[in-house]
C-alpha cells in the first residue's frame, strides 16, 4: 500500500480525499494548493478544492476514489483570472509487480503533471471521458495520459 502513496502525491483527487479507509463516511474537503511559476504553468497558480471525495482501499494494492459534488477553482496568481470546474469523476489505481501504478480516470477529473515528475506534458488538465496513465515507483511519469474524451489545458486557458 505504501506504493500507492506515490500515486496519491501526483493525483489531485487522492490528495483531496486522503483519509481513513473505506468504512469512513464521505467528508467535505477544503484544500488549497499553491504552485510557483513553472512548477505546473508558466505563472504561479492556486487550486482550491471544495466538495466531497472518498478513498476506498481495495485488495491487491488497488484503490478507488469517488468525488461526488467536488469542484476546483484554479487561479492564475499573476493576472487574478480564475475558473471553477466540476470534478465529479472517479479514479481507479493499481500497483503492478514492478512498482508502476496504472491509473484509469473516468468522468470529469483534474490531473496535475508537475515538471518535477518528468512529464512529457507538464501542466494542469481537465479530462472529461475515459483516460489512463502510469507512474513509476518513484512518482515520475511512466506514461502520459491518453484515452477518449475531451482534454482542456487549464494553463493555456488562464494565460
Amino acid at each position: 500500500m505504501k506504493k500507492l502513496l506515490v500515486f496519491c502525491a501526483f493525483f489531485f483527487a487522492v490528495i483531496a480525499g486522503a483519509g481513513p479507509v473505506a468504512a469512513a463516511p464521505v467528508d467535505d474537503v477544503l484544500l488549497e494548493l499553491t504552485y510557483k511559476p513553472n512548477q505546473l504553468c508558466s505563472y504561479p497558480v492556486q487550486l482550491v478544492v471544495t466538495g466531497k471525495s472518498k478513498l476506498i482501499e481495495l485488495p491487491g494494492d488497488r484503490i478507488f476514489i469517488a468525488s461526488p459534488g467536488q469542484e476546483v477553482t484554479i487561479t492564475n496568481l499573476r493576472t487574478g483570472e480564475s475558473e471553477t470546474f466540476l470534478i465529479t469523476g472517479s479514479t481507479h489505481a493499481q500497483v503492478e509487480d514492478d512498482g508502476t501504478t496504472e491509473v484509469t480516470v473516468t468522468g470529469l477529473n483534474i490531473v496535475l503533471n508537475p515538471r518535477e515528475s518528468q512529464s512529457d506534458e507538464p501542466g494542469i488538465f481537465l479530462l472529461e471521458g475515459n483516460f489512463n496513465f502510469a507512474l513509476k515507483a518513484d512518482g515520475t511519469e511512466e506514461r502520459v495520459f491518453s484515452g477518449t474524451g475531451e482534454v482542456t489545458d487549464i494553463c493555456a486557458l488562464l494565460e
